[in-house]
């Protein structure tokens, strides 16, 4: 804008200088800088199980989805259609058309109302584990009934949405989309904005989200981030998944990212405390010592075996220079401690004229070995240091070895703080420069950083990714790329591994290897984390090609049985936990430990874990408000109790529905309230307490009457009221 100010600013005329100007103002103010791009027509998803009704938003099965009609009239099989006309100037005549040619459509932001039908479930965990659970959805759909379930409740959403190389390997309205299309990446962008606005707010306070994606749309993912994930901070980690390297022109892809969003809570919540060699790279020994010097100028590094300047060891506690009587802290507590350097060593940020206010003397009693005062800054930056005694004490300043002015890693009144708790200790002396070593004691920390590069054997693609589904599902070219699974675990890991109960969502779930990860880390370091895994059901875009041209559509057996969700990822998760295939034939093959080692877990001995497969439908409203729906309903309330015990059916008949092996109540009657209230007694197990009632008021005092133990829900009131509005004002954030 900048340049054409200026060009305003030659325009002779005043009146039209100022006129333009003006104008200008107003688009500045309009004009959204940074990442643009087009809000396309609204997102359809097919819904093959509704029924066709005058009314309806429906499309022909053989069309694009962005074609779209409403059922005027329908007489003896046959639908009247008339186009559902964007702009009003257009005037198209109505058609008539079959309606088993229909199918009914949703667009995005439409009031929906979800059920969750199972299609099948393995038990091994027993009734002390929860369930983790696949559903087969639209995932924008899905990601608006777990927001129902799980507002502010996901420890870790881990997602690999499609990379958009454009090699058709995802759609748009039913439309697969390729290269040739030249609004692919502002139809991607749409796509995942609306999903990550969603996404945003099932996250915990101290909730991260990891998003692995490619060179393709690295960058505008970037922006995207920023713009949805402003407060967090945003991370990029490089993992190399092809060591070879893909054939490209001019260079051979070797690796991949992924993008950790991470809330700002002044706290570390990833780390590689877990898993230490995610804590450095791969590298020679040279190059690690090259690396540690580095992480000197950040506060906390890792020191253990970090050198002084003189080449002696760093870490000198309790050494001829630090006695038992002279330590800040209790002498038990040592192992709890650590001593670092108090000058500045790093490349980055550490001379006098990067941080001015930092180069200041410290005077220190050679002969008692002790720090006496903290001086003041020496400025301006042209003045030199003096060496001279002050009072007998020996002024030492943050200067090398070769001369160079660094500076202290504190401000002085920080340094004086620290001298104060007599947490400042005076270390050794160079025998050849005779300066002196200053140290501070320092909490040892309890995290370790994460490296943002991982080169390791166990995150190669190939290897642990497409050999490895090959290997599980008996069969090659099931699924294009999956993720190597101990890349995927050691993701998790830095986030959720000293989380043994975390909630994990993956609402692009592929080949279910995020699930598979979940019950490895279960596996091998204990706990009952859940797992979430959403998953449509599209064909490849070549079998889906085949079956259209044979009039096999979405909802048709056969359609259906093609389907990623059917079969692959549905196949995946039952046969690692079974540790075998629906045919008996065991998995031949062993686990890699946390360090990368096989270990004596094998793929055959399955996992102690339950898991349900649903698939997700629709209700009509006004059969939720009568009630009829309450059997539709109960596998959601099973959720929102945490799919934790056993799921029991009911039609909703009697005074209340309580289960007797899962933590939650429905009490259906409301005039048997006091009854209900005499049997929850009597379970201790309850959390959670869903009341049908009509009146606010009833609900409130009812509510009261059960106390602060339960988290209380009002059917079917909060329900409707929460998929007609809710998710439509989330997306307007």
């Amino acid at each position: 804008m900048a340049k054409i100010e200026d060009l305003i600013a030659r325009i002779p005329d005043a009146g039209l200088r100022i006129a333009i100007g003006n104008e200008v103002r107003e688009l500045k103010k309009a004009k959204k800088f940074g990442l643009v791009f087009e809000n396309h027509l609204p997102e359809t998803v097919q819904l093959p199980n509704l029924p066709v009704r005058v009314g309806e938003t429906v499309a022909r099965k053989r069309d694009s989805g962005e074609i779209l009609w409403i059922v005027k009239s329908i007489q003896k099989g046959v639908a009247t259609l008339r186009p559902m006309i964007e702009a009003p100037t257009q005037n198209e005549m109505p058609v008539d058309v079959g309606i088993d040619e229909l199918v009914v459509v949703r667009r995005f932001g439409d009031p929906i109302y979800p059920t969750l039908v199972s299609v099948d479930r393995v038990n091994r965990g027993g009734p002390q584990k929860p369930w983790h659970t696949l559903i087969k959805a639209d995932n924008f759909h899905a990601l608006q009934l777990l927001l129902f379930c799980y507002p502010s409740s996901v420890d870790v959403i881990y997602i690999d949405p499609p990379y958009n190389s454009g090699a058709r390997d995802w759609k748009y309205n039913n439309d697969y989309v390729d290269k040739t299309d030249t609004f692919r990446h502002s139809k991607w962008l749409s796509m995942m904005k609306k999903r990550l606005l969603i996404a945003k707010h099932l996250l915990k306070p101290d909730g991260v989200l990891i998003v692995t994606i490619d060179e393709n749309e690295l960058h505008h993912l970037g922006l995207l981030l920023e713009d949805v994930f402003e407060s967090y901070l945003r991370h990029t980690v490089t993992i190399v998944i092809n060591p070879k390297g893909a054939g490209k022109r001019n260079f051979a892809r070797t690796e991949e990212h992924a993008l950790f969003c991470v809330p700002k809570t002044g706290q570390a919540i990833v780390n590689a405390n877990m898993l230490r060699d995610l804590s450095r790279v791969g590298l020679s020994t040279e190059m690690v010592q090259e690396e540690f010097d580095e992480e000197l100028d950040d506060e906390p590094a890792e020191l253990a075996d970090e050198t002084s300047d003189d080449g002696s060891l760093f870490e000198q506690q309790l050494s001829d220079d630090v006695g038992l009587d002279e330590l800040p802290f209790p002498p038990d507590e040592l192992d709890q401690w650590e001593l670092r350097h108090a000058r500045r060593r790093g490349n980055e940020s550490s001379y006098r004229h990067q941080r001015k206010n930092q180069f200041y003397p410290i005077y220190i009693d050679e002969k008692r070995r002790v720090v006496e005062e903290i001086g003041e800054p020496l400025l301006p930056l042209e003045a030199q240091p003096s060496f001279k005694k002050k009072n007998g004490l020996t002024p030492v300043w943050p200067i090398d070895k070769e001369g160079n002015h660094r500076c202290w890693r504190f401000i002085a009144s920080s340094m004086k703080k620290i001298h104060e708790e007599k947490r400042l200790v005076v270390g050794r002396q160079d025998p050849t420069t005779k300066g002196w070593t200053l140290n501070y004691w320092i909490p040892k920390s309890k995290t370790k950083n994460v490296k943002t590069v991982w080169w390791h054997a166990r995150h190669d693609a190939g290897t642990h990714g497409t050999s490895m589904l090959h290997k599980i599902l008996g069969r090659r070219d099931a699924f294009p790329f999956p993720k190597s699974l101990y890349a995927t675990r050691d993701a998790l890991l830095t986030v959720i591994g000293s989380r043994p109960n975390a909630l994990v969502l993956d609402f692009f779930a592929g080949s279910g290897t995020t699930l598979h990860a979940t019950a490895l880390l279960n596996a091998q370091l204990g706990g009952s984390r859940r797992c979430i895994l959403v998953s449509n059901n599209e064909p490849g875009a070549t079998v889906a090609g085949k079956l259209r041209r044979k009039q096999i559509y979405p909802g048709d057996a056969d359609y259906e049985a093609a389907g990623i969700c059917e079969s692959v990822t549905w196949p995946r998760c039952k046969f690692v936990i079974n540790g075998k295939r629906d045919d008996g034939t065991e998995l031949a093959g062993t686990y890699l430990d946390i360090e990368g080692h096989e270990k004596n877990l094998r793929w055959s001995d399955g996992f102690e874990e339950n898991i349900e497969y649903f698939n997700l439908d629709f209700l009509e409203p006004d059969e939720v408000a009568r009630g009829d729906a309450f059997r539709s309903i109960l596998p959601i309330l099973w959720l929102i109790a945490g799919a934790s015990g056993e799921r029991e059916d009911s039609k909703g008949t009697s005074a209340w529905h309580l289960p007797a092996r899962s933590p939650y109540a429905v009490l259906i009657r409301e005039k048997e309230f006091l009854h209900f209230k005499e049997r929850l007694a009597g379970r201790s197990d309850v959390d959670w307490v869903f009341l049908v009632t009509d009146s606010e008021e009833n609900f409130a005092l009812m509510r009261r009457a059960l106390g602060k133990k339960y988290k209380c829900y009002q059917l079917y009131k909060q329900y409707l009221e929460n998929f007609r509005i809710n998710v439509a004002e989330v997306l307007m954030d």
